[in-house]
């Protein structure tokens, strides 16, 4: 007796380099068979897969839903795009743990912008959260350097003195012994950017001595490209922690070149016995705080002294110079969207360029700059179109490069339906199947699958998941592969994929004819 079967699909099962025609039969929340011509006996739902790909639920490996699904947990852009499982916690910033200073900016935060109330600072409490509230999808966390550094040391350039790093140690420690699956780092972000690398190999062993993962938003992914992976390598060889090399590109036309030698720093470390893989998403944008732009000194000492700074003159004009000595030519400007803010007084800004905002406020480019990330406390998000579309297809041809959305769970509608997010929150594995799959056939479907289900949660070291094999969590997902596309664009991004028929989490039909069912299968996946 079964609860569902899945007929007459094509199934990649995840491992395998073939496509076969057999059923799929749903006990409970496990795999329960997969064998031709089952048959249904009594009681069981039938889900016709004729001419669709029955395959392991996709897994997101770069996740940034931590807080979203507290405040929505639907995720349906993760739902729609066929997402079972997601990993979050990136770029070095994670729900937890963390304390002090950063506990109480971001409870103040989540408060006045959503209404929610953080109830927690470890992560055992923040998984009892998400466990009691239910989520559509599995979650698995990161735990956050920058975010633990700024808990213990303050959201500053302050160096750790023995006390100091004995402390970050520990709490990385909990973090890890509570069952995040590793830990992240976002080297070009505050606090982490004032660490140096000896501090980044003490905290890293921690994660080395249980044997799992390092992830890192390298220093740079533009003109010191070269210099930051071989950064995050020196701190993977002397931690002997197994690295995750975040969302890996050439930023900027000048650095387009310098792909060969990055491919080649990493194939290197590679072959020396690094255990190293990488995520990229299949779009040529990418998407951060608009407050990238300044320079690190400016995030010393919080937001609060970064806004005192943009309302001093002085301060501007140190800061204008930096700018421009970065990026010279007026016409990068034309390349930066906003995206996201939080006041309605800048609402009318979203989906322009700074060039355009700027030309609408009256203002010089700069100028413009400096005053939204003042008006809006220093949260815009802005999207950065600095990709080449030759380094994107020789970058995710590499079968040490998964893919991953850099993008957190949200919805069209609800309370994160905000903004003109980077369309990879609505779209990034149908885009990865339509373009580089169906259009371009650089991958088989077989491939395709296990580089985004199983090749990730191998290197993750989460078991039990992401094949189509009996005794298998039933993350299932049934798409047409002739249809399978996104249909999010960077100025109309609010819009669910295409081609994705049937998601199934964990037994728990989440996507049925298309059609969320907001149905919560999703489970807190911890890691040993």
């Amino acid at each position: 007796m079964f609860n569902v079967i899945i007929k007459n699909g094509l199934v990649a099962d995840g491992r395998s380099g073939e496509l076969f025609c057999a059923d799929v039969a749903i006990d409970g929340d496990k795999i329960a068979a997969v064998e031709p011509n089952m048959d249904p006996g009594a009681g069981a739902k039938v889900v016709d897969a004729t001419g669709m790909v029955v395959a392991p639920g996709f897994v997101d490996p770069h996740s940034h839903s931590d807080y979203y699904l507290v405040i929505d947990p639907r995720a349906r852009s993760k739902i729609t795009q066929g997402v079972t499982t997601e990993i979050g916690g990136n770029c070095g910033y994670a729900a937890a743990p963390m304390g002090g200073p950063v506990l109480k900016r971001r409870a103040k935060d989540y408060k006045e912008q959503f209404g929610i109330d953080v109830g927690w600072s470890d992560l055992e409490s923040y998984f009892n959260i998400l466990g009691s509230n239910g989520s559509g999808v599995n979650f698995a966390a990161l735990i956050g350097y920058n975010t633990i550094r700024g808990s213990v040391l303050g959201e500053n350039s302050s160096q750790p003195d023995n006390h100091g790093m004995k402390s970050i140690k520990e709490m990385v420690g909990r973090g890890l012994d509570q069952g995040a699956v590793g830990m992240s780092v976002g080297i070009v972000y505050p606090p982490a950017c004032f660490a140096k690398p000896e501090e980044f190999v003490e905290a890293f062993k921690e994660v080395a001595e249980r044997g799992k993962v390092f992830t890192s938003h390298i220093r740079s992914e533009g003109a010191a490209l070269l210099e930051s992976l071989e950064e995050v390598v020196n701190v993977a060889k002397a931690s002997g922690a197994r690295l995750q090399v975040s969302h890996l590109k050439t930023a900027g036309k000048r650095n387009w070149r310098k792909l060969g030698e990055a491919l080649a720093l990493l194939e290197s470390a590679r072959a020396d016995g690094v255990s190293l893989m990488a995520d990229r998403y299949p779009y040529l944008a990418s998407n951060t705080g608009l407050q990238v732009v300044l320079p690190d000194r400016a995030f010393d000492n919080g937001r609060a002294n970064l806004v005192a700074m943009l309302g001093d003159r002085r301060e501007r004009e140190k800061f204008r110079e930096e700018i421009i000595e970065s990026h010279p030519e007026k016409e990068y400007w034309e390349s930066v969207m906003v995206s996201q803010v939080v006041t309605d007084r800048n609402k009318d800004i979203e989906g322009l360029t700074v060039a355009q905002g700027a030309d609408k406020r009256g203002k010089e480019n700069i100028d413009f700059i400096f005053d939204l990330l003042a008006e809006e406390n220093t949260e815009v998000e802005a999207i950065f179109f600095s990709m080449s579309e030759p380094n994107l297809d020789r970058i995710i041809k590499k079968p040490w490069v998964v893919v991953g959305s850099d993008a957190g769970a949200r919805a069209v509608d609800g309370p994160l339906a905000l903004g003109k997010p980077h369309p990879r929150t609505f779209g990034t594995f149908p885009r990865f199947f339509q373009e580089f799959v169906r259009e371009k056939k650089m991958f088989t479907i077989p491939e395709a699958v296990r580089k985004t289900s199983f090749d990730t949660l191998e290197f993750f070291g989460i078991t039990g998941r992401g094949r189509i094999e009996r005794g298998y969590a039933a993350d299932i997902v049934v798409f047409d592969p002739d249809t399978i596309g996104d249909t999010s664009t960077y100025t109309d991004p609010l819009s669910y994929s295409v081609g994705i028929e049937q998601v199934f989490v964990n037994g728990v039909h989440a996507l049925k004819d298309r059609i969320p069912t907001d149905k919560l299968g999703g489970r807190v996946i911890t890691c040993p």
